[in-house]
């Protein structure tokens, strides 16, 4: 009885897999705060910055911060956190606008400054150049220093 219940369970995660339901990913509003697509979105945010920080402390458990590609992939996974925590406090500064922010059209358009939830909109969407180029910097720079330290260590 105990090993048909795996076989069983197996079977219906196939047949769930292979017959979704009709479902709207593509509408225009999925990002509006409210729908199913914005939680989903803030919920990937923050479950990858989980991620990023996840792999920070295993590289510290395991004693790997002394390799030069592990200290750089444990910056790059910094920046990536940050960049993260600080979409979903942007998304939410986003989302909570009550003004439009830039008033008129072509030349004459204005910025408006008027509250801490506008200036954190701004941050939030010029921030990306900020904290992603240094990250992928990073990252490059990591794996391309541990796959020269184990070329080296090749016979």
């Amino acid at each position: 009885m105990y090993r048909r219940v795996p076989t069983i369970l197996s079977w219906v995660f196939v047949v769930l897999l292979v017959t979704p339901r009709y479902a709207l990913a593509q509408r225009a509003t999925w990002y509006q705060f409210g729908t199913e697509g914005s939680y989903i979105h803030l919920i990937a945010h923050f479950l990858f910055g989980l991620a990023m920080l996840f792999f920070i402390v295993e590289i510290y458990q395991a004693g790997l911060k002394n390799f030069r590609g592990f200290r750089l992939l444990i910056w790059a996974w910094g920046f990536l956190a940050l960049w993260n925590f600080d979409a979903i406090v942007g998304h939410w500064a986003d989302w909570t606008l009550e003004n439009p922010v830039i008033l008129g059209q072509g030349f004459a358009r204005k910025i408006l400054m008027y509250d801490a939830k506008t200036w954190i909109f701004y941050i939030g969407k010029i921030d990306h150049s900020i904290l992603l180029v240094p990250a992928f910097y990073l990252l490059y720079r990591g794996l391309k220093a541990l796959d020269q330290r184990s070329s080296a260590e090749e016979p």
